[in-house]
């Protein structure tokens, strides 16, 4: 374990960065392919109001993502600074406290959920064409929410505890499962959007399930060869019956340094909704079709800048704990250098083949969605390049336990930039003015992280130089 640890200390960044990186990137891209595949059959197989549906539940969606990351990160963020200062048991504190803050948000979010569902989606964009669908989903995964905190919101926690291969298994398996229930459920069995939530329910209580057999036994449940590689991690902490009463202190600090991610995916959640009820106005079913694609690749796009953040987190919160500022410093600028070479790569297939991209959702080469939508995808990622800085820097700020700084980042770049823009742009070119929205208060953004980053630079490398 002494190694272990020692390894974020020593290490050159850019292997560690490497290491923790790329299995975040696989596991992250594996939450996308859940709804990338499940959209692929909806669209497919079933037609375009149920495609609409899916992207309504969507944001339904992100409020599990958004608990998740409340908890998983701002139980990660903090695990990675206690290991930094070489405090396990404190550590193993804020495991079992997380553990229950998840069973206790699970209950809530449920009830919640269930009781006031059809309410929900109608405020969502929902109308008569695509509620039974978006319904039906819904009510097949509120549930199992329980399931989704686990599996994604401790594989955090799994970075932070030196087991990112792990971490990223425990992804593929639901990634996996997913895929080929699809298939089963919907082609072969008919059974329409139901088959799709079936088969994320089932691939989320495997992924959870291997993730609590990991820190419950300290060992992955089986060892596996992949690529030529082992995963066959062990757990630094241990999930134990002593830490699961929530302590006052503990559960605080974990909500206060994860609040930033929450609100991210909160306020784009809520956005979202703003957004479907604008589309909806203006471009009816087809509209919400388009904006349902694009938000399929904008996650992929920002679940892949994310993953260089999430590799980083680790890395800078254990050095920042250990006052380790120079390799503070450096872990933030080759993140910023990452994201921007990954989101080069994104920019370029974008506007080179829109109309493929957008053809993997909708068989109907001829429909209003294909036409209408190569035009809106290049104008909303034409800015994609110098809008990840805005993904790396407020993670950089959580990561280190700021917790003000990376909310009120978060909060800026969609409330009060995007919202204002959007209603500015809606009413001068109606639905195009959606698409117009996003380049812009990317601009702006990037300005604005830009600066700070500067600024930050100034000052570790004053605390370097002490």
């Amino acid at each position: 374990m002494r190694r272990k640890q020692s390894e974020l200390e020593t290490e050159s960044v850019g292997k560690l960065l490497r290491k923790y990186t790329i299995p975040a990137f696989i596991g992250n891209i594996v939450i996308v392919v859940y709804n990338f595949v499940d959209r692929w059959f909806i669209g497919q197989f079933i037609g375009e109001e149920a495609l609409a549906a899916s992207g309504i539940t969507f944001y339904l969606l992100m409020v599990f993502i958004a608990f998740s990351m409340l908890i998983g990160i701002g139980a990660g963020t903090i695990i990675s600074i206690r290991l930094g200062q070489k405090n396990v048991e404190d550590s193993e504190k804020i495991l079992g406290n997380s553990v229950t803050l998840f069973f206790v948000v699970s209950i809530i979010l449920t009830v919640i959920l269930w009781f006031n569902l059809d309410f929900i989606l109608l405020k969502s964009g929902a109308n008569s064409e695509t509620l039974p669908y978006a319904r039906a989903y819904m009510r097949i995964l509120i549930p199992i929410s329980l399931a989704n905190f686990y599996s994604y919101g401790l594989s955090n926690v799994m970075r932070a505890a030196n087991a990112p291969k792990t971490a990223m298994f425990a992804m593929i398996i639901g990634g996996v499962v997913n895929l080929v229930l699809d298939y089963i459920f919907i082609v072969i069995f008919h059974m329409g959007i139901e088959g799709t939530a079936y088969a994320t329910l089932i691939g989320n209580v495997l992924s959870a399930v291997y993730v609590m057999y990991f820190f419950l036994r300290g060992k992955p449940l089986f060892r596996l060869n992949m690529f030529g590689r082992s995963i066959d991690e062990v757990s630094i902490l241990r999930l134990r019956k002593k830490n699961l009463p929530l302590s006052y202190k503990i559960s605080y600090d974990i909500l206060k340094i994860g609040m930033s991610s929450f609100l991210l995916q909160s306020v784009n959640a809520a956005v979202g909704v703003v957004i479907n009820n604008v589309i909806s106005s203006t471009g009816g079913t087809t509209g919400v079709a388009i904006m349902t694609i694009i938000n399929t690749y904008l996650t992929l796009i920002v679940m892949s800048v994310y993953s260089i953040a999430q590799g980083a987190q680790p890395i800078i919160g254990y050095n920042y704990g250990a006052k380790r500022f120079d390799r503070v410093k450096t872990s933030l600028n080759m993140s910023v250098i990452w994201g921007l070479i990954m989101s080069a790569v994104f920019f370029i297939i974008i506007m080179l083949i829109p109309r493929e991209l957008i053809l993997l959702f909708n068989k109907d080469s001829n429909s209003n969605v294909i036409h209408d939508g190569i035009k809106a995808m290049r104008i909303y990622f034409m800015l994609i390049i110098p809008a990840s800085v805005g993904t790396i820097v407020p993670n950089y700020f959580q990561s280190i336990g700021n917790a003000r700084e990376a909310i009120i980042l978060n909060i800026m770049r969609q409330v009060f930039i995007f919202m204002i823009i959007m209603f500015i742009f809606t009413r001068i070119w109606g639905l195009d003015g959606v698409w117009y929205s996003q380049p812009v208060t990317d601009v702006i953004f990037t300005l604005i992280v830009g600066i700070l980053l500067m600024l930050e630079n100034k000052k570790l490398k004053k605390e370097i130089s002490k």
